[in-house]
């Protein structure tokens, strides 16, 4: 886990790459420019004054269309967002990903202001200084709030109710997937019927109960496999799979790669 809610921010062109992927939250602010952005299969044609919202679960390709690209990226960690924002129609921009879902905004008429947001984060992650995290907190909110006033249909797309039952149960998931649980384990936590849980999860956040548990241990294990020489056999278990070859066949899956070749691969970045 990161010490700072911000892990980082960079304001920059950048170039062209392939598959990207980081165990964090990222905002992606695109200043000059245009460029198609592949998240989960789907191409997203994008230009100036566009923010992009990503998941930590969500790898995101990259790939300029028009020059001078500038943009700013920012990554945080999830846990501490999570935690600091506790508001879950914020925190859905970056969890959710209901049917449908677009997941940048061309913000218009606020981009100025969302420029000057950044370039105080961008400041922050080189400065720093006491209340670095609130101050980051603060920023991050008033981002939010101006992307909801542009397109409040980016955000959590359920009723009241569902979306704070659906808030908890994924932060249940979030909180027990390096464990050796079930979704039977989630249901009777929350003592409601398999069915309804099933459905209900599925339309607030555009996953199944299994799909997001699964995903979060596939994203631990990509963390595990970049920064620490684990075996693969431990990384494994300390990512919720208790048999190694279903963790190889579940990771191929959904990376393409086993976990072996996604270590060399990211090696070579």
């Amino acid at each position: 886990m990161s010490e700072k809610i911000m892990t980082e921010c960079h304001y920059s062109e950048v170039e062209s790459r392939s598959s990207h992927f980081h165990n964090a939250y990222e905002m992606l602010f695109i200043r000059r420019g245009s460029g198609v952005i592949e998240v989960g299969g789907q191409e997203h044609h994008v230009g100036a004054d566009t923010l992009m919202f990503f998941s930590n679960l969500e790898e995101h390709v990259t790939r300029i269309q028009t020059r001078p690209f500038h943009r700013y990226f920012v990554k945080l960690d999830p846990d501490r967002l999570n935690r600091g924002l506790s508001t879950p129609w914020q925190l859905s921009i970056f969890k959710n990903r209901p049917q449908g879902f677009i997941p940048y905004v061309n913000v218009g008429e606020y981009a100025q202001e969302i420029d000057g947001l950044f370039r105080l984060l961008l400041r922050e992650s080189r400065q720093g200084g006491e209340y670095s995290d609130e101050l980051v907190l603060s920023v991050v909110r008033q981002i939010l709030i101006l992307t909801y006033r542009c397109e409040p249909s980016r955000f959590a797309l359920c009723d009241q109710e569902e979306q704070r039952s659906c808030a908890q149960m994924q932060h249940w998931i979030e909180t027990h997937f390096t464990e050796n649980v079930q979704i039977k384990d989630i249901t009777e936590n929350f003592f409601i019927s398999s069915s309804h849980f099933c459905r209900t999860f599925k339309r607030a956040t555009g996953y199944t109960p299994k799909q997001y548990l699964m995903l979060n241990r596939v994203a631990h294990a990509k963390e595990l496999l970049v920064h620490s020489d684990l075996r693969i056999s431990e990384i494994s278990r300390r990512s919720g799979f208790m048999d190694e070859s279903n963790f190889t066949r579940y990771f191929k899956r959904e990376t393409g790669n086993t976990p072996s070749e996604y270590r060399k691969l990211m090696e070579g970045r």
